[in-house]
């Protein structure tokens, strides 16, 4: 009976990265190339049938394009999709200005400090803690109508981060519940999904 309720779709994807050692512990803080900052992101859609489409669409029109086609990153071997940091220019200006005119999403990022201290103390030097405390963060006060069934996939973990998604989110609905005078039954369900088979993940890469 909670699938035939109204959905909404959550897609999670990340910028940069939780490492603070490299190999054999090699402590990565203040060194050239760390990264101080990993920045998570997600979109929310409830009409996820017409944002996909339209994403499929846009991708169609792009490797039938001459102009675009004969591009090394869509001609890519290994396959083609919407992403940032691998597109040329020209098609990072044409998803822009897809996304600029593209209704019936929402986009919440947080930003997470990698400060050594907080990264030892609290998350017990463990990269995986860390990540999934942000995505806590980043989900707290986001699923707040129970008439919906919530539909969260996480971009390109494997293993058990599908288990560790699904403690984040129920904690961050025991929080939010913790502020609510009459609780909420939250309905959701959730995987870890490559981001190169679901083109929704690629509206949070761009965001980011």
């Amino acid at each position: 009976m909670d699938k035939l309720l109204p959905k909404k779709y959550i897609f999670i994807d990340e910028s940069g990265d939780a490492s603070f050692y490299a190999k054999k512990k090699k402590l990565l803080v203040g060194t050239d190339g760390f990264q101080p900052l990993l920045s998570l992101g997600m979109v929310m859609i409830e009409d996820k049938k017409t944002v996909h489409q339209a994403l499929k669409e846009l991708m169609t029109l792009i490797k039938e394009d001459v102009l675009f086609n004969s591009l090394a990153c869509v001609n890519d071997p290994k396959g083609w999709y919407l992403h940032a940091r691998n597109d040329h220019t020209d098609i990072k200006l044409k998803m822009v200005e897809f996304l600029r005119r593209l209704d019936g999403y929402k986009t919440f990022v947080v930003l997470g400090r990698k400060r050594l201290s907080t990264f030892q103390n609290k998350h017990n030097s463990n990269e995986s803690e860390f990540y999934f405390d942000l995505v806590y963060h980043l989900l707290k006060d986001r699923m707040n109508d129970e008439k919906y069934f919530y539909q969260i996939i996480l971009a390109g973990r494997t293993g058990s981060s599908a288990t560790k998604l699904k403690e984040a989110i129920e904690k961050a609905i025991q929080r939010d519940n913790s502020f609510r005078k009459n609780q909420l039954e939250i309905k959701f369900e959730c995987k870890t999904a490559p981001s190169n088979l679901v083109p929704e993940l690629s509206i949070v890469d761009y965001m980011l």
